[in-house]
C-alpha cells in the first residue's frame, strides 16, 4: 500500500539577512542562527519532498516549526535614528536595549520651549498691570454725563480686551508645556528595548527594506515554539480550530509529537502577487492559501526550523500519484528577476540556482510537473535572502 504524503504545506520562518540557517550546533542551546559563510543550508532531494511512490492526501500537510510568535519593532517615521545595538542573528531577552533616538534637537527644542513661555509670562505680567491701571483709572469715573459713560464703557471694553489676551497667553503656555513634556517623554524613551526573549530576524535599511506595516526590527520569540502550516482555500474547510493533530518526524517515523489547531489565519491570505513568503509568484498559481498554527503540548526535542509532517483524521479526499513524473510543490519554486523560474540546488555542497521549466499545474495539490532536475536533486525552500554559494546540508540534528 502507498504511503500517503503531503500536500506540503511549508512555511517560512523568514529571517532577514539570513534565511533560517540550519546550523550544525541548532538554534536550541543559545545558539543563533546567522546569514554568513558558516551557515548551513537545509536541502533534501526531491524524491525525499515528494515521497518517491508515494500518493497525495489532503490529511497530511507538512509544517515547519518557529517561535511561538514574531515580534515587529517599528521606528518613529518623524524621528532620527542614533544607534542599533544589535545585529540579525542575535539572542535577546527581555529588556535588551535594541536601538535609541537621537535626542539633540528635542532638547533644543524644550530650550525653546521654556523661553517662550518666559516671554509669555513676562507678557502676562505686563498686561495684568496694565489692567490694574485700567481698573483704577474707571474707578475714579464718578460722573454720570454722555462722556463720563463713554470713558467708563471704552475702559471696561479694554479691560476685558487684555483679559482676553491673558487668557490666550495662558493656553499658549498650556500648549508649549504638554510639547516639553512630550519631549520629555520621548529623551527618556530614547532607547527602545526588546520586550521578548528570542533571536534578532530581521532589521531593516536601505538594502533590507522595512515591511509593509512598517516593521524596524523583527524579533522571532524563542521561549515557546509552535508548528506553522499552509493551506489552500480549496481544502481550508478540511481543517478545524481545537482539532488535534500528531507532528511526525520527517526522518524517524516513529518519532511524534502532539499539538492543538489553534488559529486558521483567513486575514493573511498569500495569493498569486504574494511573493514575500514563497520567493516569487506564478501567473497559473492562482489558488489563495492561508497559515494555520499548531500548540504543541511538548517541544521537547524539537529545534527551530524543522520540518515535521502533520496529519489529520482521514478525510477521503481524492488522490494524486507523484511516481509517474518529476513533480515539485509551487513553493519550493523561485523566480528570477524576467520571472523565469529555478530552484535552490545543492552542488558538491554548495547552493546554487538551478534554472527548471514548468509543466501542468494541479492546483488543489499545489503541484507542478517540472524539467531541469530529477528526484535525486537536492534542493532548498527559497527563503529570504538565500545566495549561491551558501554551504548545504542534508541532515538535521535530532531528527
Amino acid at each position: 500500500m502507498k504511503k500517503k504524503i503531503v500536500i506540503f504545506l511549508i512555511v517560512a520562518a523568514i529571517v532577514a539577512g539570513g534565511a533560517f540557517a540550519v546550523l550544525k550546533s541548532g538554534l536550541i542551546g543559545g545558539n543563533s542562527a546567522v546569514s554568513d559563510s558558516s551557515s548551513e543550508i537545509y536541502v533534501m532531494s526531491l524524491s525525499e519532498i515528494m515521497g518517491e511512490n508515494s500518493s497525495y492526501s489532503s490529511d497530511v500537510f507538512m509544517g515547519i516549526v518557529e517561535g511561538q510568535e514574531s515580534t515587529s519593532v517599528t521606528k518613529s517615521s518623524d524621528r532620527e535614528l542614533d544607534q542599533v545595538f544589535v545585529s540579525e542573528g542575535d539572542t535577546v531577552s527581555v529588556g535588551t536595549p535594541l536601538f535609541s533616538y537621537k535626542s539633540d534637537s528635542l532638547e533644543a527644542e524644550n530650550v525653546q520651549y521654556n523661553f517662550s513661555i518666559e516671554s509669555e509670562n513676562i507678557s502676562i505680567n505686563e498686561t495684568n498691570r496694565n489692567i490694574e491701571k485700567l481698573t483704577n483709572d474707571l474707578a475714579k469715573i464718578k460722573g454720570q454725563s454722555d462722556e463720563d459713560m463713554e470713558k467708563r464703557e471704552d475702559l471696561a471694553n479694554q479691560i476685558e480686551g487684555l483679559k482676553t489676551d491673558i487668557a490666550i497667553s495662558q493656553n499658549s503656555i498650556a500648549q508649549t508645556k504638554a510639547k516639553i513634556e512630550e519631549n520629555i517623554k520621548k529623551i527618556n524613551n530614547a532607547t527602545v528595548a526588546s520586550t521578548v526573549d528570542g533571536i534578532i530576524t530581521k532589521i531593516a535599511d536601505d538594502t533590507n527594506p522595512y515591511t509593509s506595516d512598517g516593521t524596524f526590527i523583527t524579533i522571532l520569540a524563542s521561549k515557546e515554539m509552535r508548528v506553522k502550516g499552509q493551506i489552500n482555500e480549496q481544502n481550508v474547510w478540511s481543517i478545524n480550530v481545537d482539532e488535534p493533530v500528531t507532528l511526525r518526524s520527517r526522518v524517524e517515523k516513529d518519532k511524534t509529537w502532539s499539538g492543538t489547531i489553534t488559529k486558521i489565519d483567513t486575514e493573511s491570505k498569500q495569493d498569486e502577487n504574494s511573493d514575500n513568503l514563497y520567493g516569487g509568484g506564478s501567473s497559473e498559481d492562482s489558488s489563495t492559501k492561508y497559515p494555520f498554527y499548531i500548540t504543541l503540548d511538548s517541544s521537547e526535542g524539537l529545534m527551530m526550523g524543522q520540518h515535521l509532517y502533520i496529519e489529520l483524521g482521514q478525510t477521503g479526499a481524492p488522490e494524486m500519484d507523484f511516481s509517474d513524473g518529476t513533480y515539485l510543490y509551487d513553493y519550493y519554486i523561485a523566480y528570477d528577476e524576467e520571472g523565469n523560474p529555478f530552484v535552490w540546488a545543492d552542488k558538491n555542497g554548495k547552493l546554487v540556482k538551478q534554472s527548471i521549466e514548468l509543466g501542468d499545474y494541479h492546483e488543489e495539490q499545489m503541484v507542478y510537473s517540472v524539467s531541469g532536475i530529477d528526484k535525486d536533486t537536492k534542493i532548498a525552500y527559497p527563503m529570504e535572502d538565500l545566495t549561491e554559494g551558501m554551504k548545504t546540508v542534508s541532515t538535521v540534528e535530532g531528527e
